[in-house]
């Protein structure tokens, strides 16, 4: 910083800069557009002077409760059906060439509750009662391991077996 030249850095430039962080609609680059500061000063201030720092912090901290309440708005939303009417409108042009609607259809339609959401917040919210995974109970002896090899046997012997008792597809003439 040049020596006379005068800081921007004031109270009430902290306080505009955090309110706008706070939101959540605004990035730090959004941020220092709207307030006239280079991102280089706002991390040289974040990074020198303390209480920027320290407002930051609970910006961010206010910024996070916002993005948490719009995640479960969102999520509510998804979970619900929502009716909605649109509207189809054809026109044409009348003698003078403007355009006039010559008919108007309107159609309720609806959108059903996210299959993804909806297993999101079960598996979430009660883990106990829906899981997102399929466990398998196996018992019995798995002190016997069956090998390929014993596998070729078991299956030659089954064929020889088939064959001696007169088994198999062969035709007799």
């Amino acid at each position: 910083m040049a020596a006379g030249r005068k800081t921007k850095y004031s109270k009430t430039l902290v306080k505009k800069i955090c309110e706008l962080l706070a939101t959540g609609d605004w990035s730090v680059k959004d941020t220092c557009k709207q307030v006239g500061l280079s991102e280089s000063q706002f991390y040289y201030w974040k990074n020198t002077k303390p209480e920027f720092a320290e407002a930051l912090s609970a910006a961010e901290d206010c910024r996070r409760e916002v993005f948490k309440d719009m995640a479960k708005s969102g999520l509510a939303k998804l979970l619900d059906i929502h009716e909605y009417e649109e509207v189809q409108t054809e026109y044409e042009n009348d003698k003078t060439g403007k355009p006039v609607i010559k008919s108007q259809k309107r159609i309720k339609k609806k959108i059903m509750p996210s299959t993804t959401a909806v297993i999101f917040a079960l598996t979430n919210r009660e883990p106990e009662w829906w899981k997102n995974r399929q466990s398998i109970d196996a018992k019995g002896d798995f002190n016997h391991n069956i090998g390929f090899s014993d596998f070729l046997m078991n299956a030659a012997t089954t064929n020889d077996d088939e064959e001696q008792e007169g088994g198999g597809d062969e035709v007799q003439e």
